[in-house]
């Protein structure tokens, strides 16, 4: 009977080991790529505007999203002053790597909600691996 009991706790903790290990791979930030990297970024800093999210994807040191960050502000507040909500989105995403740089670029849309208007703006990334790719700094395409 114990012996029996011993093997069940046993079975019983391997399986929690293994839904851990599945658990961990599948919530793992995945970092190998700067174009999945670079949209996922966009998506939590632009598109959910979720700043803990989005700090998984930007560099650890010597970031500069500053001019993004104004861009995101000046989104909310065109949100506040005319009662309406925008969408924003990216086409046109490119990215040239070299060793552990990258710099992408890619057009930003912003849509009004029911799509009454959309403008697009062109933006450059500049992007390191750095136990991972992060986005170091972002800054629009003039």
């Amino acid at each position: 009977m114990a012996l029996g009991a011993g093997v069940m706790a046993l079975l019983c903790l391997g399986g929690v080991g293994v839904i851990v290990a599945v658990y961990d791979n599948a919530t793992e930030v995945k970092r190998s790529d700067p174009s999945a990297v670079l949209v996922s970024f966009l998506g939590a800093y632009l598109a959910d505007r979720d700043d803990k999210e989005s700090t998984l994807f930007t560099c650890k040191e010597n970031s500069d999203l500053s001019r993004l960050s104004s861009f995101r502000d000046e989104i909310k507040k065109t949100e506040g002053k005319y009662s309406v909500g925008i969408m924003v989105n990216w086409k046109n995403l490119t990215v040239q790597t070299s060793g552990t740089r990258a710099t992408a670029t890619a057009d930003i849309i912003r849509t009004i909600s029911g799509g009454a208007e959309e403008t697009f703006d062109p933006w450059k990334f500049e992007m390191i691996d750095d136990d991972g790719w992060r986005v170091c700094s972002a800054s629009p395409i003039l």
